[in-house]
């Protein structure tokens, strides 16, 4: 990967984190899109400017947005945007929320990003070189057991979805260390890239939510699958998906946890 594409997903990612923050804590038009789904103008601010960026250096390549939607061309590659992750927190003045940049050949993420610009915390991935922090190389944790580890989920808000993840919730809460919703599902992937979480499980999820994260995960040494087991790749007409990130050593225990709810 050469060093512009670096260059345009941290240039795209900081200039929308700059807009996030000068607007961190005002008044925000927030309106529902869908049942339990809310999307604010900061949202539409932030990712125009995501868009500029990208289709300046590189017009050629598709786009998914949460909020933009698709734009296909002739191209094997694909940006995967969530200019936003973690709108509700935003509102609420949460600090907890990011920005997500991914890249994508075919189905094969390359290249993720996350900005979480209340911390000033990059993480960054290409594949076969590795996961990093502000420039620091990251390793997920190696906690084994469930009993130790702290676990995050995101949900679908399907009812089905919401049915499915309160089993699961149900299920392994008593037994894990913790186990808690966080509301930005791609930072709580990067969590787990940067051994701060053993494990983040999302049902029924978006995209734009686990692209940039699960090659932060893959890249620090941990798994990222959906539910089967198989290894979690991008799919451009998938509207949703599922996905199970961990370090590598409780995976399997939960996924047989999982599959049989």
């Amino acid at each position: 990967m050469d060093e512009r594409i670096k260059n345009t997903v941290v240039l795209a990612a900081k200039e929308a984190g700059k807009i996030l923050m000068q607007n961190f804590g005002r008044h925000y038009n927030v309106r529902v899109k869908e049942p339990r789904e809310i999307v604010s103008d900061i949202d539409l601010k932030a990712e125009k400017k995501i868009l500029s960026i990208l289709r300046k250096n590189y017009p050629q390549y598709n786009i998914l947005s949460e909020e933009f939607g698709k734009e296909r061309k002739k191209s094997e590659s694909t940006w995967i945007i969530d200019p936003l992750d973690g709108t509700t927190n935003y509102t609420i003045r949460n600090p907890f929320f990011d920005i997500s940049i991914a890249l994508a050949n075919g189905n094969e993420v390359v290249v993720g990003c996350v900005y979480a610009p209340v911390t000033n915390e990059l993480f960054y991935a290409e594949k076969g070189k590795g996961a990093f922090l502000n420039g620091k190389r990251i390793k997920v944790s190696n906690i084994d057991s469930i009993s130790k580890s702290l676990l995050t989920f995101c949900n679908g808000k399907s009812d089905f979805e919401l049915e499915r993840i309160t089993r699961i919730f149900k299920e392994l809460k008593p037994h894990a260390r913790d186990f808690n919703q966080m509301r930005a599902g791609a930072l709580e992937l990067a969590f787990v890239a940067a051994g701060r979480v053993e494990a983040y499980i999302s049902n029924g999820g978006k995209p734009w939510d686990a692209a940039a994260g699960s090659l932060l995960v893959k890249e620090a040494g941990g798994m990222a699958t959906d539910f089967s087991g198989k290894g979690w790749v991008f799919d451009f007409d998938k509207e949703i998906c599922d996905i199970l990130a961990s370090n590598k050593k409780i995976h399997k225990e939960i996924l047989k946890i999982v599959n049989k709810l």
